[in-house]
């Protein structure tokens, strides 16, 4: 297919490999591809020394890629985990109340208007605090005050 271009198997896999290579590295900036990369790399190398079939090629390729993957997935960092809640973090944090909360309204929180539940009425302005998110409700509490302070 391209012989007429003076380029053999192994060289369009290599090729291959170098620009997904650099997609992944340059544009976008995760590991995810890398892994596609180095298995049409590893096939490159194979069929530039042994002379293989294509549909064996393609074979190599899948398995090269999936041991790739995981040899990749090996270096990962255990901190980049995902956290399986990813609204707990927002409990205990502070939002201004946009619209009267009795008992639904709505409340700011980091430049985001939220649905909001209580059992307190809070007015326009109030500060409350988060007690617990359900979907996209947040639901609101009084903020506690320090014992100690006069």
């Amino acid at each position: 297919m391209f012989e007429s271009l003076g380029l053999e198997t192994w060289h369009i896999w290599l090729i291959a490999a170098s620009l997904i290579a650099v997609v992944e590295l340059l544009l976008l900036g995760s590991y995810y591809l890398l892994a596609v990369a180095g298995g049409a790399a590893i096939v490159g190398l194979i069929s530039a020394l042994v002379e293989i079939s294509l549909p064996v090629q393609w074979f190599a390729f899948a398995c090269a890629t999936a041991v790739v993957a995981m040899v990749l997935r090996s270096f990962r960092s255990p901190g980049t985990k995902e956290v399986p809640d990813d609204v707990s973090y927002m409990v205990g944090k502070q939002v201004e109340v946009l619209e009267r909360v009795s008992p639904r309204g709505r409340v700011m929180y980091k430049a985001v208007s939220w649905a909001a539940e209580s059992s307190v009425i809070f007015e326009v302005g109030e500060v409350a605090c988060i007690e617990r998110v359900n979907g996209s409700t947040l639901f609101i509490k009084k903020l506690e005050s320090d014992k100690g302070e006069v």
